[in-house]
């Protein structure tokens, strides 16, 4: 795959500046957040949008190594390009914006605003999310110059994402996070995942992030200074089942209403 400097000179722009876009920002926040004295939900209110940021330059950073390998048009692959980062713009100006106001972006219903912001960054998600569905088709059905490993690392990575969408929609259709306790109580640092109740966003952090992990192990395998008795690709069907295994089983105790840690 290309370094990230050939996305800037000649392959994906769309992709690169937004990405890096996202990394300026999250630097702005976190410049913020102790000049801040105001709180959502118990902690600092930009730590939100800093999660975001990066989570979101992330995302973009992943998706200029899995689109790259794809036989698309130029047309083509700009259009998905900016379709995705469009949604993700959407996503942090109504998590930046309602964080400006001291307010709650996502399930925040309780005023005008909210009322507005919350089902645009859900319509904005779903549309990410119906791109990396024909995403996961497209490495189906179109020739890849990568090895097996990579290529079922990447289509295995993309299902657990998509997979994602389920706690995600559970998230939405309850207007909340948190399962046996109303948000905002307890939680472990930064993440603020509920440390006395069940939390959604665990399963949810985990499934999306398999685009990266998955993906990421498939590079590594050949370079690790130990060698398996079973081929790769086996290495690469275990990891995903028992990855795909946790992040079910972490949403089953959310949804029972059990902590991830309690403390």
């Amino acid at each position: 795959m290309h370094s990230f400097t050939h996305y800037f000179l000649s392959s994906n722009k769309v992709l690169a500046w937004g990405s890096l876009f996202f990394g300026l920002l999250s630097l702005v926040i976190l410049v913020l957040i102790p000049l801040e004295t105001r709180q959502v939900l118990g902690i600092n209110l930009w730590i939100k949008p800093l999660k975001f940021a990066v989570s979101i330059m992330i995302f973009l950073v992943t998706n200029l190594y899995l689109l790259d390998p794809l036989p698309y048009t130029e047309s083509r692959l700009n259009t998905l390009s900016w379709i995705l980062l469009g949604t993700m713009l959407v996503e942090i100006f109504c998590i930046v914006f309602q964080a400006s106001r001291g307010q709650l972006s996502h399930f925040n219903i309780t005023d005008p605003i909210g009322s507005v912001m919350f089902p645009l960054m859900a319509m904005a998600i779903t549309v990410a999310y119906l791109v990396y569905a024909i995403v996961l088709v497209d490495y189906f059905r179109l020739p890849v110059e990568l090895s097996a490993e990579v290529v079922w690392a990447i289509r295995l990575g993309i299902i657990i994402f998509l997979f994602g969408a389920v706690s995600g929609f559970m998230m939405g259709g309850s207007l909340k996070h948190t399962v046996g306790m109303p948000d905002g109580g307890p939680g472990l640092p930064f993440t603020n995942w509920s440390t006395v109740a069940g939390d959604l966003r665990i399963s949810h952090f985990i499934s999306i992030h398999a685009l990266q992990a998955l993906p990421l192990l498939a590079l590594a395998l050949p370079r690790l200074p130990v060698s398996f008795p079973f081929k790769d690709l086996s290495v690469i069907v275990f990891s995903t089942v028992m990855y795909f295994v946790f992040a079910l089983l972490t949403l089953i105790q959310a949804v029972h209403g059990k902590p991830f840690i309690r403390l």
